[in-house]
């Protein structure tokens, strides 16, 4: 009996864990449904997730958030600073996930299995969706026209966001792509 209760505990404390954040689920619901973020500073709580294909680049690398300290379930994307200062995330080249340090706003480091507050601000990463588009059915040139490799990759991809919004648009009646991810510019545990 005793082991039964054990294990029924245990199951309900990684219910609760799950859970998440409810201001955060509801802002969550909201950046996926409207642009009304775009350029405006938010606070997400959650655990942070790292890929390890993720690049670095200019300093900064893409990472995600979810609900749980298992690394999945993403729910939102973020571009931390790639360091050992504070507001930041490093990891040596070969690394297992108790090796990932992410420092907070005051420099104190922290392992992947701490709740944090991740404040910075929205991006909406498609928000051009429909300009894109238009260029493409016109035949604008950019600076990648000439390079057939990005010619595919653009088609490619803007076939698939055109099947993605005609997807979005039947379930909703919304056309418009939400994507967005977070710039962080200050990190701190979440109590």
């Amino acid at each position: 009996m005793k082991q039964t209760t054990f294990i029924f505990s245990l199951i309900f404390a990684a219910i609760l864990v799950s859970c998440g954040d409810n201001a955060t689920k509801k802002l969550v619901k909201e950046l996926n449904s409207s642009y009304t973020y775009d350029g405006k500073e938010v606070i997400l709580t959650g655990y942070v997730i790292y890929n390890s294909g993720a690049l670095i680049m200019n300093g900064k690398t893409n990472v995600a958030l979810s609900n749980s300290n298992w690394q999945q379930d993403a729910f939102a994307h973020a571009e931390m600073n790639f360091g050992q200062e504070p507001n930041s995330i490093w990891m040596p080249d070969k690394f297992r996930l108790e090796d990932i340090e992410i420092y907070d706003s005051n420099g104190q480091k922290h392992g992947i299995n701490t709740k944090f507050n991740l404040k910075g601000t929205v991006h909406y990463t498609n928000k051009d969706w429909k300009e894109q588009l238009e260029q493409q059915k016109e035949g604008k040139k950019d600076m990648f026209s000439n390079n057939p490799a990005f010619q595919e990759m653009r088609k490619n991809s803007l076939s698939k966001a055109e099947e993605a919004t005609n997807e979005r648009k039947k379930k909703s009646g919304d056309p418009n792509d939400y994507s967005f991810k977070i710039v962080v510019s200050e990190i701190s545990v979440s109590k």
